[in-house]
């Protein structure tokens, strides 16, 4: 593990990095924040799991979102989740339990009203227009009249366009990841070395 956090140091070391805390540039091989006096350790030192921790027990200690994944993250695991992503699963696992709920409840409408108002079939006539077949006539209505699909059809989008940016946040690291920082007690582990 320590030789985990020796490789995050060396790549930490020698790239600037944004300060979770004040959002200040820490350039490279320098050791702190010139603003706060944020240590890079610390930053090496983040914790997901420590975050989650806080969260569950609704601890008022300080969590900053940072994009560089968490060592604590793992990202097969991560990757495996967001084959469901689509329902928010990696989101809990990461500890952003609030866009879970979102993406949850979007997709949890959206599949209510698919049973409640269903889609059947949209068939062409003999005469070439269009006929709908097992189509709630509310759904038809709004195909027919309005030109636009069923209003609670948004939420099904919504839920998409939220797990595809998740994914392509997670690519591109853009993701941003509840951390609880390393403790004084961890730089001092580490200048002690």
């Amino acid at each position: 593990m320590d030789q985990q956090y020796d490789r995050r140091l060396d790549k930490l070391y020698t790239s600037a990095v944004k300060c979770p805390y004040c959002k200040n540039r820490i350039q490279k091989l320098q050791t702190a924040c010139s603003k706060c006096g944020l240590h890079k350790v610390q930053i090496a030192y983040a914790s997901n799991k420590r975050a989650k921790q806080m969260i569950k027990e609704r601890d008022t200690g300080k969590i900053v979102k940072v994009r560089r994944r968490p060592t604590d993250v793992n990202m097969r695991t991560l990757g495996l989740l967001l084959v469901f992503g689509f329902f928010g699963v990696h989101n809990i696992y990461t500890g952003r339990r609030i866009r879970a709920w979102i993406v949850f409840g979007c997709v949890a409408i959206f599949i209510v009203q698919v049973f409640v108002f269903p889609v059947g079939d949209i068939v062409r006539t003999e005469g070439g227009g269009i006929d709908f077949v097992g189509m709630h006539p509310w759904r038809e209505a709004a195909m027919v009249d309005w030109g636009f699909p069923f209003p609670l059809d948004f939420f099904g989008v919504v839920a998409m366009v939220l797990w595809l940016s998740d994914i392509f946040g997670i690519i591109l690291g853009w993701y941003k990841y509840p951390v609880r920082l390393g403790e004084v007690s961890d730089v001092g582990k580490i200048w002690t070395k």
